[in-house]
Formats: C-alpha cells, sequence, structure tokens
C-alpha cells in the first residue's frame, strides 16, 4: 500500500503548487509553472529578487532535489 503525499507540518516537498517559495541553505526557488511533467522555477539569491532567468524540470527530479537539499516551504502557492 502506498502512503498518500499530503503535506506534513515540516514542509518537506509534496504536492508542489504555482506559487511556492522554497528555502534552500544559500537561496531560494521560487514555481514560476507547473503542468503535467514540467516545472519552471526561479532560483532567487535574495526573496525580493526579481530578474532570475526561468528554468524548467521535470517536476519529480525538483521534488527529489527540494528533499536532498532539506529546502523548507517559505510561502504556500494557494495564496495565488
Amino acid at each position: 500500500m502506498r502512503m498518500s503525499n499530503k503535506r506534513k507540518g515540516g514542509g518537506t516537498p509534496g504536492e508542489l503548487a504555482k506559487g511556492q517559495l522554497w528555502k534552500l541553505s544559500q537561496f531560494y526557488i521560487q514555481i514560476v509553472e507547473l503542468g503535467k511533467r514540467l516545472i519552471h522555477y526561479r532560483m532567487l539569491s535574495d526573496m525580493k529578487e526579481s530578474g532570475a532567468r526561468i528554468k524548467t524540470s521535470s517536476i519529480e527530479v525538483m521534488r527529489s532535489y527540494l528533499k536532498s537539499r532539506r529546502a523548507r516551504l517559505v510561502q504556500d502557492g494557494s495564496s495565488d
């Protein structure tokens, strides 16, 4: 039986959503757009940075990356 991907209080990557901001050790990742298989994101050195280039990755690769780097959710995308 497979466990569900419900978000827990610790902020570990479960469901990714447009508008989320994740904090890593030296920078932030902002999710710009989310499709069925691909995710568009920005890597920011500061939360208020605005000119960062948009990059693309698969959702599974991003989820694994955030988990392995122990990223913390700073801003939830549900308010958008």
